[in-house]
């Protein structure tokens, strides 16, 4: 039963990521300084870990929805870019 159950959440944290990474897909050459990046990446994350306890998900998908409508041609971009 454990097993089963934590294989649960991982493939759920697994979906979480994926879906997270193929919108939020910006890289290092996109930002003006390192440090602009490594916030960039701290923000993913949290709002990541936040979706996968379920901490304030309406608002963590309100800001994704967000940054897809604003960003929708740059995520574009880099998917074919990976293709």
């Amino acid at each position: 039963m454990v097993v089963a159950s934590s294989g649960n959440a991982f493939a759920k944290e697994v979906s979480i990521r994926r879906r997270i990474i193929s919108i939020f897909n910006k890289r290092e050459e996109d930002f003006p300084s390192l440090k602009e990046y490594n916030d960039y990446l701290e923000e993913v994350e949290d709002m990541t870990c936040n979706l996968i306890e379920g901490i304030d998900v309406p608002a963590i998908e309100a800001k994704i929805a967000q940054y897809e409508r604003e960003n929708s041609e740059q995520i574009m971009n880099a998917r074919a870019r990976k293709a």
